[in-house]
């Protein structure tokens, strides 16, 4: 009887032990993410960047895999947007890129004052913040404080951000950039 009972008290140990060793089909070990709100975008040759704003650290944190989950490979973590720069709980929209490269791969977010604000990839690392000439986030637009509406879209030519203005609260306004600097028009009937 006291064998079962010390059984019994183990047996969550070995239960947490072996969940965090198998993954969710069993075959690995799972990579812990702690977060509220992701975006994600995929280039034509497969590779993968999950984009998340960690829920402890407050940073915006990209996970590279090479594929899909399933046949793809974990390539690894890093920060991308400091935690002074990203508001809390902030949405994250990620356009996919219309190359076959990362050279195009935008993140979009809000400030902790609200402003709407973006990191790219130049080629060799991640670059923007509140220092960036060529960002989203140099034009002042300002969201509304709290809200979780944001979007990205891209092709060859146009990038489109859709937020919740500040200055037009009650509807979407909408960000572009064709080239020429960025325009911001609020939907219309």
């Amino acid at each position: 009887m006291l064998f079962v009972q010390k059984l019994f008290l183990a047996l969550p140990l070995f239960a947490a032990a072996l969940a965090s060793e198998l993954g969710a089909d069993g075959t690995g070990s799972v990579f812990p993410v702690s977060g509220n709100h992701m975006g994600a975008a995929q280039v034509t040759d497969g590779d993968t960047r999950v984009f998340y704003q960690d829920s402890k650290a407050g940073t915006i944190v990209q996970v590279a895999v090479s594929n899909a989950f399933n046949i793809g490979q974990f390539e690894g973590t890093n920060v991308v947007v400091p935690s002074d720069e990203v508001r809390n709980n902030t949405p994250i929209a990620v356009p996919s890129p219309t190359q076959a490269t990362f050279s195009v791969l935008r993140v979009f977010f809000f400030s902790p004052d609200n402003i709407l604000s973006e990191y790219f990839f130049n080629g060799t690392g991640f670059e923007g913040g509140p220092t960036c000439t060529t960002c989203i986030t140099a034009e002042g637009f300002v969201g509304v404080a709290g809200s979780q509406m944001l979007y990205a879209l891209a092709n060859t030519v146009t990038l489109r951000v859709g937020f919740v203005s500040a200055g037009s609260p009650g509807t979407i306004s909408e960000a572009v950039n064709s080239g020429n600097g960025w325009s911001v028009a609020s939907l219309t009937a």
